[in-house]
């Protein structure tokens, strides 16, 4: 199992190693967990502040020096992510633009950080501002697994105000604030992790949500719908979308004419017959075929002159790639609720949303 530590900072890059001591060094500590790499997301200026303080002033590197178990971890220039808009890197957060840009960026990380189930994720979202703290804490909350953990690190209320602190040292290392006064020994400085439980909802979301480049914004929404009551919304015009929410999902003219045979039947209070597999030339109801038929019609290409029969072959194949559309557009638990599916209360198959939550619009 890899251990990834993941942090967000701002102008404290002593965060990082304070976090690092915590997990790794603190004696009191019983289940000591040893990085094997440290991600750290923030602005171009935190970015700056790292590499000053923790790499070129060698802080970093007299931390392992000082706890050889921390030897091989991986963390230098490479491991320095900066939040980008329009592929810069920004300086501050400081716009409603900034904000968006930051917590996509901080869901894209922990999505990728998150995709091998060999890897242990620990995140701290100690540094940098509120909203950065907040969107990482709510980014693991979407995708963390059994594994992984949130923490905030606090440390001794004088050494707050040390310039020069980084980490209790094991040996005498006098610590001072900016006007040079010093403020004590860090050898003595007392450093607590703070583990912070969280609610793991990686299970709403289908595989392709986990894997696919979704914005922060998008994951919450299916996530958001999942857990209401389903209104859904059957739009009969040429874009033929179905709509869950705000989220839409787009189907072929074929998969259209089905799905609001289905939803029309649905308010209706009727369902379709499967068709038979072992029975030569068996669809569904005649009646419904002629339905499907009309609605196809209005949709199929133009100087197409096609009659379809809804066949076993023909109403699985519909209902499958209606199936995995809805996945990768609502997501599992969404698409679970409005596929076209065996219908225990009415017998047949058709849609199992409320018929008073389904609107359809032409």
């Amino acid at each position: 199992m890899k251990n990834v530590l993941f942090l967000v900072t701002g102008m404290s890059p002593q965060i990082i190693t304070e976090t690092v001591w915590a997990l790794a060094c603190d004696p009191k500590r019983n289940d000591k967990w040893i990085p094997d790499e440290i991600y750290v997301l923030s602005t171009q200026k935190g970015i700056n502040q790292i590499q000053e303080r923790l790499f070129n002033k060698g802080a970093f590197d007299r931390m392992k020096n000082d706890y050889p178990q921390l030897i091989n971890i991986k963390f230098d220039d490479k491991f320095l992510i900066p939040v980008e808009l329009n592929n810069k890197a920004l300086e501050d957060i400081k716009t409603p633009e900034h904000n968006e840009v930051m917590a996509n960026a901080l869901c894209g990380l922990i999505r990728d950080l998150t995709k091998h189930e060999d890897t242990c994720l620990h995140v701290s979202i100690a540094g940098g501002r509120k909203t950065m703290g907040y969107y990482a804490g709510y980014a693991l909350s979407l995708y963390g697994r059994a594994q992984d953990k949130i923490s905030h690190v606090l440390i001794t209320e004088e050494f707050e105000r040390a310039v020069n602190f980084f980490y209790p040292t094991p040996t005498s290392c006098l610590v001072s604030d900016r006007n040079e006064i010093v403020i004590g020994d860090a050898k003595n400085a007392e450093v607590w992790l703070a583990e912070i439980p969280f609610v793991r909802m990686r299970s709403l979301l289908d595989k392709e949500s986990i894997l696919n480049d979704r914005g922060f914004s998008e994951v919450v929404n299916i996530i958001e719908e999942s857990l209401q009551p389903v209104r859904l919304r059957v739009v009969n015009n040429d874009e033929r979308k179905v709509f869950v929410g705000d989220i839409f999902c787009k189907l072929s003219p074929k998969e259209f004419s089905i799905y609001l045979l289905a939803a029309e039947l649905r308010v209706a209070g009727k369902t379709m017959r499967y068709p038979s597999k072992d029975i030569e030339g068996d669809t569904i109801e005649p009646e419904f075929m002629q339905r499907f038929n009309e609605i196809y019609q209005q949709h199929k290409s133009q100087g197409v002159e096609e009659t379809i029969d809804v066949d076993y072959d023909y109403f699985s194949n519909l209902l499958s790639t209606i199936k995995r559309k809805f996945k990768k557009a609502f997501g599992k638990n969404l698409a679970d609720k409005t596929v076209i599916q065996k219908d225990s209360d009415y017998g047949g198959f058709g849609l199992i949303v409320i018929p008073n939550s389904i609107d359809l619009d032409s």
